[in-house]
């Protein structure tokens, strides 16, 4: 799990969310658009966003839950750590063909790898950003936010898996080599 950097602030608005039950929530709105599944997003790049928004999710649930759930909490982080995976292959699987240079490969998995690390952190900023200007007369709001995106999120597993499963093979097939950081 990628530890949340936050401010004091941020960090009172999480630590009162604690109680916070981890349910589903239609009606609330989440930072994710759920209408169809992520995968079938055809704009890459606003499918890896998604995928991005989901790790980021799943870390502040993650850090939120720690205390009372711990493997709960262990649970959202390997969430967490998937989604991360799927910005990466979102972005990669778009430009893979089968005469592909090595050279050419490497490039793509080099700015892959960068957008597994960074999307997620910016996307975390952003959310804990919004948590921060709401204060903590909007935390109640800010965590069901948080709760409809995760469960959001978690009707996507199956994309996420499959993108996990392609990464998976690409590194037994040798064409891939697991960064020394990598999720």
């Amino acid at each position: 799990m990628t530890k949340i950097r936050t401010t004091g602030k941020v960090f009172a608005v999480l630590l009162s969310l604690a109680p916070f039950p981890f349910v589903g929530a239609a009606e609330t709105p989440a930072y994710v658009d759920g209408s169809k599944p992520f995968i079938e997003i055809k704009d890459i790049k606003r499918q890896a966003e998604t995928w991005a928004v989901c790790a980021a999710s799943y870390d502040i649930m993650a850090t939120i839950m720690e205390a009372r759930d711990p493997a709960r909490s262990r649970q959202l982080g390997d969430l967490a750590n998937g989604a991360k995976v799927a910005v990466g292959m979102t972005l990669a699987i778009n430009d893979l063909d089968p005469d592909i240079s090595p050279e050419k490969f490497a490039a793509l998995w080099t700015e892959s790898n960068v957008a597994m690390a960074e999307w997620p952190q910016a996307q975390l900023t952003s959310i804990l950003a919004e948590a921060e200007a709401s204060g903590a007369e909007g935390a109640e709001e800010f965590g069901k936010k948080i709760n409809a995106t995760v469960v959001t999120c978690i009707n996507n597993l199956k994309g996420q898996r499959w993108y996990i499963d392609t990464w998976k093979e690409l590194i037994d097939s040798g064409l891939l080599k697991l960064p020394e950081n990598s999720p």
